[in-house]
């Protein structure tokens, strides 16, 4: 008989999981259910950095799986995401920074990231026009960009392509479980649709459906900031960041530059995703990529727009089956920096769905989180904190 899975939350991770899905068992009966349009919250206005460098070390071998992937990704889904692999540049601005890089280098290199260490030369070879402070950077050639809008298409149809129903404008009210094990999905409208399994990928929302099962998550919502500016000339090549700076800047293919970096918006009604751009954040996130790129000075801001972001404490995502309940798959708390490992992710979430004893390997399952004081004096600087937010 064919499994029947249902998947709620139509952005990347539960788009990737269907078109793995599908793709690992033709025979599976998938459907995705999204409250709104696809990629309306994260996914869609995410700052869609392809990274591995200055990531927690229990995300890399996930993020080299994906980066290995991103090159042929539009072969494999059969339409295109905007992707190009320009490098990733993380400058040093003052001799702190430059004195701790080298250590920052080695311990990503022992886990096998690309990662290399450049002069302030080097970087300007890279980055012509970056701020005559820069005492040197950080490189990663494996890294690169997307296009965040272009990508949750291309999971879109590629998933019908294969063979699953991706409904939008159609909601989840909550997961039916029975003596241990989920029976449905009930949709927003009250029906229910049987099924064998359900991946819960509902990102800032997730917490709310999964809370009716006894299953706290302690997730954070936030609204993460971008900026767009007018195109301009072609000049800018990698991601650029800086260390100690709240930045994720890049050019897009038009000439327009995107920053990020994890700047704040305010949410204003969190169950209809809206939110509110502040004044505060977005004059800094202009005077840091300003003072860090200065040919950005006198650009013409385009527009700004925020996507509500589900953080963890630890910064680290929950991926996997439920502990207990048999059929119940999340992946949820990205917070900021889950768009490169969508098609890892989605492989992941795939086979711990279709054989629920599949060893997960990852690190990120479902888990305890230590508590706040304890997780800032063992996390090292770069990894997966504000700077990197949004890359």
């Amino acid at each position: 008989m064919a499994r029947r899975i249902v998947i709620v939350g139509g952005g990347l991770m539960g788009l990737s999981a269907a078109f793995h899905l599908r793709g690992l068992d033709p025979a599976a009966r998938v459907t995705v259910l999204e409250r709104q349009a696809l990629g309306a919250a994260a996914s869609g206005a995410s700052a869609a950095g392809v990274r591995v460098m200055g990531r927690d070390p229990a995300e890399r071998a996930l993020a080299l799986e994906s980066l290995a992937r991103w090159p042929d990704l539009d072969r494999e889904l059969e339409a295109p995401t905007g992707y190009r692999r320009g490098g990733g540049l993380r400058l040093a601005l003052d001799d702190a920074a430059w004195a701790a890089a080298p250590a920052w280098v080695a311990e990503q290199r022992a886990d096998g990231v690309p990662v290399e260490l450049v002069d302030g030369d080097a970087a300007r070879r890279l980055a012509p026009g970056i701020a005559l402070a820069c005492r040197g950077g950080v490189h990663c050639a494996l890294d690169g960009q997307a296009d965040a809008m272009a990508t949750v298409r291309a999971f879109a149809a590629a998933a019908r392509r294969l063979g699953a129903r991706v409904d939008e404008g159609t909601g989840a009210r909550g997961v039916v479980v029975e003596n241990g094990r989920v029976i449905a999905v009930e949709r927003g409208d009250g029906d229910r649709l049987t099924c064998d399994a359900a991946v819960v990928a509902a990102g800032a929302w997730t917490a709310g459906l999964l809370a009716p099962l006894g299953i706290r998550l302690p997730l954070e919502t936030r609204p993460l900031q971008m900026l767009l500016t007018e195109p301009s000339p072609a000049a800018l090549t990698p991601v650029l960041g800086a260390f100690d700076h709240r930045l994720s800047l890049k050019q897009l293919d038009d000439g327009a530059y995107l920053i990020g970096g994890g700047w704040p918006a305010r949410v204003t009604d969190h169950a209809a995703n809206r939110y509110e751009l502040l004044d505060e954040s977005v004059k800094s996130s202009l005077e840091t990529a300003r003072a860090v790129y200065p040919p950005l000075t006198g650009r013409a801001l385009a527009r700004g727009w925020a996507g509500l972001e589900a953080f963890t404490p630890d910064d680290l995502p929950v991926i996997g089956p439920v502990p207990g309940l048999d059929g119940l798959v999340i992946a949820a708390g990205f917070s900021g920096h889950g768009f490169a490992l969508t098609p890892a992710i989605g492989n992941l979430l795939a086979r711990a769905t279709l054989t629920p004893d599949a060893k997960m390997g990852s690190g990120l399952t479902f888990r305890h989180f230590a508590p706040p004081a304890a997780r800032k004096a063992g996390q090292s600087v770069g990894q997966n904190v504000g700077q990197n937010v949004g890359m």
